[in-house]
């Protein structure tokens, strides 16, 4: 088990969700900053998830595809808002905030998994 890596990914991911709250309370203007940083942390974050999956457990690993598939899904919808005008991007920074908070969920779930005691081995029989 790697404490770094579930450290590192619930800070980013707490980190992550903290950028988008403070963003949706701004004007669309302010946020944009907000929104370019959280974009940065949620690509940070991706790459980690990536990089680290395999180590994990099966159950582990569902629920980081899934945290991952919200994290491609809040960069996309990140990069438009930053593409849009004032009026369009405060449209859209309830539903990023809402995928930052899915993400953050599904990582808690996997550090969780990851992190949780494993049943005992039963010992195999022996043929005879």
């Amino acid at each position: 088990m790697n404490n770094d890596f579930v450290n590192r990914a619930l800070e980013s991911a707490k980190s992550l969700q903290q950028t988008v709250a403070d963003a949706v309370t701004k004007g669309a203007e302010q946020a944009k900053p907000l929104v370019a940083d959280a974009v940065t942390k949620a690509q940070d974050l991706q790459r980690t998830i990536v990089e680290q999956a395999p180590h994990y457990s099966e159950a582990a690993q569902a629920h980081l595809q899934t945290a991952q598939g919200h994290l491609t899904t809040f960069i996309s919808t990140g990069k438009d808002v930053l593409a849009k005008g004032a009026a369009g991007a405060q449209a859209s920074l309830t539903p990023l905030a809402e995928n930052a908070r899915q993400a953050v969920h599904q990582a808690a779930k996997a550090v969780t998994e990851a992190t949780a005691p494993k049943p005992p081995v039963p010992p195999a029989n022996e043929a005879r």
